[in-house]
């Protein structure tokens, strides 16, 4: 619904944004967050696939550092970042389904956040406020209704931040929701897993390029911090077994000047620069952390809610013990929780690499959804 009226930025532009069938809406009125302050303007880009407006809504929420582009429209596009589970015939067959996926609220690619103009039209920068997977929430709902105006209440999947962003969603609107598939996605985060937050942002704040966050306008990003924040997060992504079958002790080099483990951190902390902005990075991990399920009776809320919880084997930053104690306690709580185990070598990133095993489970949710579509009608 028009065309993106701000600026590019760097990391933008090397993905070739604003690509083809991202659509922005934006919102009517100011935008209130959790904390009180309030957006003048909230901005929220977006794709849709498959049978719009006619299929069973499917809503898919993105972990940290992705988007909205989940699959392709077109063999032309660039890949997204769950091709193997979306698409005509896959899993979420586009056949059968209305698939949505927005670029949460504080993202790097669209939606309002830290790059965006503030009320001076200046990037908002150090004076973005604090934001929750709540506002998140809010602000994907506010695209389903106005922009999107689903015709039937949505599936929500989504893995790691994505299933936390459905699980406040589903909090919020429990009685306009059919279900939840949240894959490696923890009610609340461990002092583990807020550890290696911690050392992100660390890296980040500590460039001398950060500038406090106002660094748009400079010409001079943190890229040395965010990298190294990418290079801590892909050791917490991997497990010991999965770098052991990837690089072993094996060099990048006949001159053995560089173990392959570490090369491959360092393509990672500098791809993700390219494609990623470190104060979105700041703001989106924060409101990671500081997500509790448990509090505010948010849990009373959804027990009229199908929630599907997949625990990872080899998850070494949400830990299977931990993602099955979390189901638990869900269902002792009176949600109707059933945990499924995705038992992958691959990490926490098991769900986007591990491709056939996922595929099974998501197809399993799906097809539990229908029947409870069926017994609603």
């Amino acid at each position: 619904m028009g065309r993106y009226p701000y600026p590019i930025w760097p990391w933008q532009v090397s993905q070739g944004f604003p690509w083809p069938r991202l659509q922005f809406y934006r919102a009517k009125g100011p935008f209130v967050l959790d904390s009180g302050e309030s957006l003048p303007e909230l901005l929220l880009a977006y794709e849709e696939w498959g049978k719009i407006g006619s299929g069973i809504p499917v809503v898919i929420f993105h972990a940290l550092t992705g988007d909205s582009h989940v699959t392709r429209h077109t063999y032309q596009d660039a890949a997204g970042w769950w091709d193997a589970m979306v698409g005509f015939g896959k899993a979420i067959d586009l056949h059968q389904y209305h698939v949505i996926s927005v670029n949460v609220l504080g993202g790097a690619m669209g939606t309002t956040g830290p790059h965006s103009p503030g009320p001076d039209g200046h990037p908002y920068g150090s004076r973005f406020p604090r934001i929750t997977l709540y506002d998140m929430a809010r602000a994907s709902r506010i695209l389903l209704e106005e922009a999107v105006q689903l015709a039937d209440r949505p599936i929500l999947i989504g893995g790691s931040m994505g299933g936390m962003v459905a699980y406040a969603y589903g909090a919020l609107y429990a009685k306009d929701i059919r279900g939840i598939l949240a894959i490696g996605s923890p009610i609340r985060h461990s002092p583990w897993a807020i550890a290696f937050h911690t050392v992100g942002r660390m890296a980040i704040t500590s460039d001398p390029a950060f500038n406090n966050g106002d660094y748009y306008l400079s010409g001079s990003y943190p890229t040395h911090g965010l990298a190294l924040a990418r290079m801590a997060d892909m050791i917490s992504y991997q497990s010991p077994v999965s770098m052991d079958k990837k690089f072993g002790r094996h060099y990048q080099t006949a001159e053995r000047e560089e173990f392959q483990i570490s090369s491959y951190l360092r393509y990672q902390g500098l791809k993700l620069v390219r494609r990623f902005d470190a104060n979105t990075y700041l703001k989106i991990t924060e409101a990671m952390d500081r997500f509790d399920l448990l509090e505010d009776e948010a849990v009373d809320a959804m027990r009229s809610v199908p929630v599907w919880m997949v625990g990872i084997t080899s998850d070494q930053l949400y830990l299977y013990d931990e993602i099955r104690q979390h189901a638990e306690i869900l269902r002792e709580a009176g949600v109707r929780t059933r945990f499924e185990t995705l038992n992958s070598p691959w990490g926490h990133d098991s769900f986007l690499v591990d491709a056939v095993a996922m595929a099974k489970i998501v197809r399993r949710f799906l097809q539990a959804m229908s029947r409870v579509l069926v017994s609603s009608e």
